[in-house]
């Protein structure tokens, strides 16, 4: 079977854009065993998929820390003032961005259907209608994510890496057909949050269809499976005692075995 591949559609020209994820998580390692990166685990979970950088600079802080240049804003559909309550200091702020055709929080897409169309407007940053949902808003991602039939695309919060505040709500979307751009759902922070345009702030991986829904059972205490893992668990712990990085040298065994009788 070959590597999946995703095709990105850009609606605007001179984004960034999403790129593979690295196993490495930190561009300084301390010494000394027993750090995360020797936990394969964790490495090929932090190797999964994309890192979706922000495509624009934006945040979230008092008016009076806002950055210089940027533009502010605050929801248009913000919830009134609660009886003796006090409302929330804190704004928007985005940059503008010529080169993306992004100016005053708004993509101006261009060519849809054609070249002879009016520019379509499409948000930086927007926002939900409902009460209950106001601690959240949206990141809009200017581009069309597509992949091969019958795969879909979740996006999460970044796995394994710090995310300069930023918290993604997860969304599977089945991105093998769906015509429009991804929009991302983020939680509002408690404090500032400021992010610069190329931040990696959600991670997306590819899931099959077929996956969605799998079952699960318990092998019976007097089953075969029950009775060799059981062996097996002993067998691990001996070796383990040896070799401290057995699981590394097992799955490497393992991959190249397969590949071998491919």
């Amino acid at each position: 079977m070959s590597d999946p591949v995703v095709t990105i559609i850009p609606l605007v020209p001179n984004l960034t854009l999403p790129f593979p994820a690295s196993p490495r998580t930190r561009s300084e390692i301390p010494e000394g065993y027993g750090v995360q990166e020797q936990c394969l685990p964790f490495t090929a979970a932090s190797g999964l998929g994309f890192l979706i950088p922000a495509p624009i600079s934006f945040g979230l802080c008092n008016a009076e820390e806002a950055p210089a240049g940027c533009r502010t804003f605050r929801s248009p559909i913000e919830p009134p003032i609660a009886a003796g309550g006090q409302r929330d200091r804190r704004v928007f702020y985005v940059f503008d961005n010529a080169e993306s055709l992004f100016r005053g929080n708004a993509y101006q897409l261009e060519g849809i259907p054609d070249k002879n169309s009016t520019p379509l407007v499409e948000a930086g940053i927007s926002f939900f209608d409902r009460p209950d949902q106001q601690h959240l808003f949206k990141l809009h991602l200017p581009y069309v994510w597509r992949t091969e039939a019958e795969v879909d695309t979740l996006f999460l919060p970044l796995i394994n890496r710090a995310g300069k505040g930023v918290e993604v709500q997860c969304g599977l979307v089945e991105t093998d057909w769906y015509a429009s751009s991804v929009n991302l759902i983020l939680v509002k922070p408690a404090g500032p949050l400021h992010i610069r345009m190329g931040d990696p702030v959600a991670h997306a991986v590819l899931i099959p269809r077929h996956l969605r829904r799998a079952g699960i059972t318990v092998a019976p205490l007097h089953s075969r499976l029950n009775r060799e893992t059981r062996k097996e668990l002993a067998e691990w712990d001996r070796n383990h005692r040896k070799e401290r990085s057995l699981y590394k040298s097992l799955a490497r065994d393992h991959r190249c075995r397969v590949d071998s009788e491919k």
